[in-house]
């Protein structure tokens, strides 16, 4: 049951001492998956290595996709193939996808894969971002399914190859090349700009006390906008928790909310910090932020607005440069950093290396971060054991449900 679960997260949360607000089974890490689409093959079959060290063999174009968390949804939209996947989360995580209805919710409330929905989908190729499990991947397999499982996105250069290997995965690749090089013309856009500019100081608030260090996608994300992390150098993982005396000495100038996840933390450190005296708080899509996709550019562009307003004001990005798009007709990067011409061979790709997604527009309806997702209480006086417990219970479900 629903409330058992629950309360079993609870308890095994409070025993353990957990450290980081992530899920069981979950990749965390950067693991191998691909920097470049060895030659842009656009026949098939292709065979590709995924993650799991699994060679993966696609037989024909797959007309039916099944996305297993949000961000694969993301993507598959971001790159036109809405209109194959018929099973994915349909839940606020995908909430601002458009063209969501009939299509076959795979998960539970939890973000778990309900392996018979996904098997009663009758996909062709099903499609496994990081936060599930390698377990989960084989159960699929031997219930006969062909699955790609995905890596870690350590930044957005990942990002930009995810979507490329999206597209290649399920004959999509001209369009996902074409994604790929419109977000990654606009990243570079926000990077050179904010370059000479001097950093603030940023603290990331998860909800509940957490952060993100430097060597998390969001630590990169911060980096990109043109701040300096204050949990660099401090934390010993992706994710943690910052003494008040750190607080206390770095001195956030800017506190950059997760959603409504994300509260300043009630404690004297930060209510006597720069960016809480000087009200320099700056709210971000959590969805956006957490998942790898074409998104990712919303919220880059929102903190470097904030944090560089002038700076940011100069970028026109209706005449930003972008880089020539992999296509099936274009030399594309290899993963040893040379290029091939595309050519249709025996249509075998390998992968090796990273991972990449992307953002198409920046002018994508946001998700609604007034939806009815608890907040967390933030730390300090009066945050008790129990809604510390909660609170990492629900930045764990909103791990598990969004990033990948």
């Amino acid at each position: 049951m629903r409330a058992a679960t629950v309360l079993s997260v609870l308890l095994v949360v409070a025993a353990t001492g957990a450290t980081a607000p992530v899920a069981a089974g979950a990749d965390t890490g950067p693991s191998a998956d691909v920097t470049g689409v060895a030659g842009s093959h656009c026949t098939f079959p292709v065979t590709v290595t995924d993650a799991t060290g699994t060679e993966v063999t696609i037989e024909d174009d797959p007309q039916r996709l099944v996305a297993l968390a949000p961000s694969a949804a993301q993507i598959l939209w971001g790159i036109g193939a809405e209109d194959e996947a018929v099973g994915m989360p349909v839940d606020y995580y995908t909430g601002y996808l458009n063209d969501t209805e009939g299509k076959t919710d795979v998960v539970n409330d939890d973000g778990s894969v309900i392996v018979e929905q996904v098997v009663g989908a009758q996909p062709d190729l099903v499609l496994a971002p990081n936060v599930v499990s390698n377990e989960t991947v084989q159960t699929l397999r031997d219930s006969g399914l062909t699955v790609y499982r995905f890596g870690a996105a350590e930044d957005l250069e990942d990002v930009y190859a995810k979507i490329e290997l999206y597209g290649r995965l399920t004959g999509n690749y001209d369009e996902a090349g074409r994604v790929s090089a419109r977000m990654e013309g606009q990243v570079e856009a926000v990077r050179d700009a904010v370059s000479d500019e001097d950093n603030p100081d940023v603290f990331f608030s998860l909800g509940g006390g957490w952060t993100a260090g430097e060597d998390s996608f969001i630590g990169q994300l911060i980096a990109a906008a043109g701040g300096s992390n204050i949990a660099a150098g401090e934390l010993n993982r992706s994710y943690g928790k910052l003494s008040d005396e750190v607080v206390a000495q770095k001195d956030p100038e800017w506190v950059v909310l997760n959603g409504q996840f994300g509260t300043v933390p009630k404690t004297p450190a930060f209510n006597q910090s720069t960016a809480v005296q000087e009200g320099n708080l700056v709210r971000v899509d959590r969805n956006f932020m957490s998942q790898n996709g074409p998104r990712n550019v919303q919220p880059l562009k929102t903190m470097a607005e904030a944090f560089h307003p002038e700076a940011y004001g100069s970028i026109d990005f209706s005449t930003v440069e972008t880089p020539q798009p992999a296509s099936c007709t274009t030399l594309t990067p290899t993963a040893d950093g040379g290029t091939e011409t595309a050519t249709a061979d025996d249509g075998t790709a390998t992968a090796d290396g990273g991972t990449r997604t992307a953002d198409p527009t920046a002018t994508a309806p946001a998700a609604d971060e007034t939806a009815s997702t608890p907040a967390t209480a933030a730390d300090g006086p009066g945050f008790t054991a129990l809604t510390g417990v909660l609170a990492l219970l629900a930045a764990a479900l909103l791990f598990r449900r969004r990033e990948g």
